[in-house]
């Protein structure tokens, strides 16, 4: 170790809570005496990995895996607020963290890779990770502390650009002003380019159907896309920075498909409903507070809704009144309830609430005589409605992840689902019901603890076997 870096670690004496050796570089350990084994004897894993291996959160996988993505949002929050301070941006950190029954840290291993650091950068790197650890102690309390691995990034990693290309495709601003037959081009692929405005070439192209200007620094959507592009069906402006009040369209009946993911939107710009034939509508990745079906209503020919990761902890009850919509995803929101309104959505054929924290679905969803998937994984659902059984059309149901402790009769009463997946849940017994789903082509049951460590070697081999002799695929 080098003199700069030795006197560095000296300094971290100075943050709170932390001695000199407790957040280290991975290599240190030997010269500071420290033992990688000794200190894995000592602490149990937070989940096993391995066989034998007793995990601290073995009935608490849920509860663990939520604290880990809300601790890692905290600190994407903290790297953000303090990005002017790292010395290099996209650095990837490998931690080994060993935690005490009160959520302190006993040690913490750091390994930095990426790109060549100078030990002066790895120092400000490894303070920047110690300033967090200092300042978030783990928010779980144990009886015995834990030990466990993450990784990350500190700062965005430089994107390689993707070019689209293909007859029809200009993909770079240079290219659109330079081309002698504007009338031949049907798509512009201006994305990750850096632009702040959307250049003025955009409008030379009489037949142009869509524009991809995702990943760039716009801060506004000018109406005179949709007023002077008489053409264009298809429209991206994903990850941008446009707030709620510079999303500006003319009323119009070309545009198909509208990207708004990403950007600073923290409710359903109200102009949206000038797309009188709007059919896909992405809205995911930002931070809405709310969602107005009224400006949604006027979208009669909507049938795909995204609202993925958009920061939702409740659905308006009057979300029925969107009769046309046939796909609705709503993955990793905060969701936990469900309205039983959701069931006068006759139209639905997908429905996407993983992610969430719901408790139940609500037995009006039975109601949905076209819903033909469900992905509900990652709650804490415990059961299913009886009136699941009118899902006469619904053929693939992924369940996993949720805190069943036995398969739901009902799905004996599903005669088109095809695909079941109940991987990671509570399940102590075989699912027998599983021998009447007249259609099963797949089910997986991984991850619960009627197996033991070996399916075949189980009291339930024979019916494995039974229905792998009626070609059902079974994932254990």
């Amino acid at each position: 170790m080098k003199k700069g870096l030795v006197l560095f670690l000296f300094g971290l004496l100075t943050l709170p809570g932390l001695a000199q050796d407790r957040i280290v570089l991975l290599r240190d350990t030997t010269r500071l005496n420290l033992s990688l084994a000794d200190l894995t004897k000592k602490y149990s894993p937070a989940i096993a990995r391995v066989a034998g291996e007793q995990g601290v959160f073995a009935r608490q996988g849920k509860l663990f895996f939520d604290t880990i993505n809300a601790r890692s949002q905290q600190f994407f929050t903290f790297i953000e607020r303090n990005k002017k301070r790292l010395p290099m941006s996209g650095i990837m950190v490998q931690t080994e963290e060993f935690i005490r029954l009160d959520g302190t840290y006993d040690r913490v291993f750091c390994e930095f890779s990426g790109s060549e650091l100078t030990d002066q950068q790895e120092g400000q790197l490894l303070q920047f990770v110690a300033e967090w650890y200092g300042q978030h102690p783990f928010p779980i309390k144990t009886k015995t502390g834990f030990r466990q691995k993450g990784m990350t990034v500190l700062g965005s990693i430089p994107q390689k650009r993707t070019v689209r290309r293909g007859s029809g495709i200009i993909s770079t601003v240079e290219a659109a002003k330079q081309t002698t037959r504007p009338d031949t081009v049907t798509m512009l692929a201006l994305n990750q380019l850096e632009l702040v405005n959307i250049p003025e070439v955009v409008y030379r192209f009489p037949k142009l159907e869509e524009i991809d200007l995702s990943k760039n620094d716009l801060h506004q959507l000018p109406a005179r896309l949709t007023a002077d592009i008489r053409t264009l069906k298809r429209l991206s402006i994903l990850y941008n920075a446009i707030p709620n009040d510079s999303v500006f369209i003319t009323r119009n009946k070309h545009l198909r498909s509208l990207n708004l993911q990403g950007n600073k939107l923290t409710r359903i710009p109200s102009s949206v409903r000038q797309n009188r034939r709007l059919e896909s509508l992405w809205l995911g990745n930002n931070k809405l507070t709310s969602i107005d079906i009224k400006t949604l209503r006027r979208l009669h020919r909507l049938s795909d809704l995204n609202l993925y990761n958009a920061g939702l902890t409740q659905l308006p009850k009057n979300i029925g009144r969107l009769k046309h919509v046939k796909v609705l995803d709503l993955y990793y929101n905060k969701l936990t309830e469900l309205p039983r309104q959701l069931g006068r959505m006759k139209r639905l054929e997908q429905l996407a609430i993983a992610h969430n924290d719901l408790h139940e679905l609500p037995a009006s969803l039975a109601k949905l005589n076209h819903l033909q998937v469900l992905f509900a994984h990652h709650n804490r659902i415990s059961q299913l409605p009886t009136d699941f059984q009118e899902l006469r059309q619904l053929r693939v149901l992924d369940i996993g992840y949720n805190w069943l402790n036995r398969a739901p009769a009902v799905l004996g009463a599903m005669p088109a689902l095809e695909e079941l997946d109940l991987n990671n849940n509570n399940l102590r017994e075989f699912p027998a019901v599983l021998t009447s789903i007249k259609n099963l082509k797949k089910v997986y049951m991984g991850s619960n603890p009627l197996f033991g460590e070996e399916a075949m070697n189980s009291p339930y081999a024979n019916q494995i076997k039974l229905l792998e002799s009626n070609n059902v695929k079974v994932t254990y």
